[in-house]
């Protein structure tokens, strides 16, 4: 729920800050007192549209502040509109995205206004509200429909795809396979390329590399007095002193220990030698096998692992070509098997739904009794879509009749007002049920009603607030009487500027607030005692 709304400098406002209570929230005020400026600032700051028009003449910025609380956790809402055309927001301290403020606060506060008349008068929308009643018990299912409706997308999307691929593979098939015989007999593997100009540089180099192999050969180990002879001699010296001391000792098997390394370097440099007998003939394989590779490198722009991997696509295409109505019908299967799935889920879905619509016209029914339409009929007029969609095959609109004799119509097609208002609030109160949101803010509910209605209105309201916060404008005292708490905005004017305040009423102020809103003046004696009787009648449950 909302506990605090400060604003500041935001449009005809300078500084107001107030507290809501829970229960029945009202606010009410004189034509242009600002009630439609302070109900535009609660929706900015809750995500609404920035309109930097809205700041407030000679500031830099407008800030709109929301304290409250959801589900027992603290909520601290801002929202900032900077004159240069920049806008912040804030939740819990933390910059926020407006996508991710409006996420939040969908199940904060639902603001309803004139808009979500004509959204209950859309029949595009009847199947989302319906659904959104018992939301609990259709979610699950909701959800598998999703998550069938698109692996039957995908598998359709597939089984298309290649249908439309048919024609031109076959006419590709020639150049498909001419590419993948030419790329199999390359028999390139990873690396090679780089293999050969190893071996094109030591071959080119061999003459001096074999002269250095060699001697280095000799002076370790073919000369009379090569390396490992002169240290076999160290070593023999060193071991007949040896029992002298410990140092010669380790000097002894320290050289003996590197002695078997040269060896094994000799052994190596001997095998290396007799490799290195490279001809003419060896040189130019190598350099034609790179040219081959080079060349087919320049043709693909690929290195040789892409080349490869081509190679592989271009022989499933080709798999894919020589097996085309067999591979056309495994896709055929494996669709209408995700089709037979969905269409099973979205039966159960349709089963569901209608039992949920059921459930509904009963509540929606003894609504509308309650708001004054005592003769009235609903019903949910369901029509199957020839395709299935993502939220099953079900259409939905709803019809009423408002009067006794009269055939259910569309309830797009009711003329009044207050009728349409009435039948708003009804859902509310019963989707309002089933929604977590804790507060609920009314701007104009009481568009074209009056009397009688708008007792029925107030009261149904007051009902909603046992649950629900209420934040209600209203220019109707039936309405207003009804109010927890009730508040007056005013707008005064100074002499270069408007600004605009709002107070909270004791019980004497709200008194007054109700004659003047029934004749105008607030301290006629009539009309305050039949504030008196009004205020007092809302107060019986």
């Amino acid at each position: 729920m909302i506990n605090r709304i400060i604003i500041d400098n935001f449009a005809t406002i300078e500084h107001l800050s107030f507290d809501l209570t829970e229960g029945l929230n009202i606010i009410t005020g004189e034509t242009g007192a600002g009630k439609s400026v302070l109900v535009e600032a609660i929706s900015t700051a809750l995500g609404g549209r920035a309109d930097i028009s809205m700041v407030r003449t000679g500031t830099a910025k407008a800030r709109i502040q929301i304290a409250g609380t959801l589900e027992g956790e603290d909520v601290i809402i801002v929202r900032e509109l900077m004159a240069s055309g920049k806008s912040i927001s804030k939740l819990n301290g933390e910059l926020v995205t407006l996508a991710q403020l409006r996420k939040f606060c969908s199940s904060f506060v639902d603001i309803h206004g004139q808009y979500d008349n004509q959204v209950i008068l859309d029949p595009q929308n009847h199947l989302e509200i319906t659904d959104r009643y018992r939301h609990k018990e259709l979610s699950g299912e909701l959800d598998t429909l999703h998550d069938l409706y698109q692996q039957y997308s995908e598998r359709k999307k597939s089984y298309n795809s290649l249908r439309s691929e048919e024609a031109e593979a076959l006419r590709q098939q020639d150049f498909y396979r001419f590419e993948s015989d030419y790329i199999r007999n390359l028999n390139l593997y990873d690396g090679e390329d780089d293999e050969l100009k190893e071996q094109l540089e030591l071959m080119k180099n061999s003459e001096k590399i074999y002269s250095a192999v060699n001697g280095a050969y000799d002076n370790l180990y073919e000369k009379d007095e090569s390396v490992l002879s002169g240290l076999r001699k160290a070593i023999d010296g060193l071991q007949t002193i040896a029992s002298l001391s410990e140092d010669f000792e380790s000097f002894a098997q320290t050289l003996d220990e590197n002695y078997y390394s040269i060896v094994d370097i000799s052994d190596a440099l001997r095998d290396m030698r007799s490799s290195l007998n490279y001809s003419d003939a060896d040189i130019d394989r190598a350099s034609e096998r790179l040219s081959i590779i080079e060349d087919a490198k320049r043709k693909y722009r690929m290195s040789i692992p892409e080349i490869i991997a081509y190679g592989e696509e271009l022989a499933g295409k080709l798999n894919i070509i020589d097996n085309f109505d067999a591979e056309i019908e495994q896709r055929r299967k494996d669709m209408d098997e995700a089709y037979a799935r969905l269409e099973k889920q979205a039966d159960r879905v349709s089963d569901l739904r209608k039992k949920n619509g059921e459930q509904l016209t009963q509540a929606l029914t003894r609504e509308l009794k309650d708001l004054a339409f005592a003769n009235s009929e609903f019903a949910i007029h369901t029509t199957r879509l020839p395709e299935i969609g993502p939220n099953g095959y079900d259409a939905m609109e709803y019809m009423i009749s408002t009067n006794p004799g009269e055939p259910l119509r569309p309830l797009s097609r009711i003329a009044s007002g207050g009728e349409i208002s009435r039948i708003m609030l009804a859902f509310k109160h019963i989707i309002g049920d089933n929604d977590s949101v804790e507060t609920m803010i009314f701007d104009e509910i009481d568009t074209g009603i009056s009397g009688k209605t708008a007792l029925v209105v107030g009261k149904k309201m007051r009902e909603i607030s046992e649950h629900h916060q209420i934040l209600c404008i209203t220019h109707l005292p039936q309405i207003a009487a009804y109010g927890n708490s009730n508040f007056r905005i005013q707008k005064s004017l100074s002499e270069n500027s408007t600004h605009t305040d709002i107070l909270r009423l004791d019980e004497d102020g709200k008194i007054h607030m109700l004659a003047g809103m029934i004749s105008g003046d607030p301290d006629s004696t009539s009309a305050l005692d039949a504030a008196r009787e009004l205020n007092a009648s809302a107060a019986v449950k």
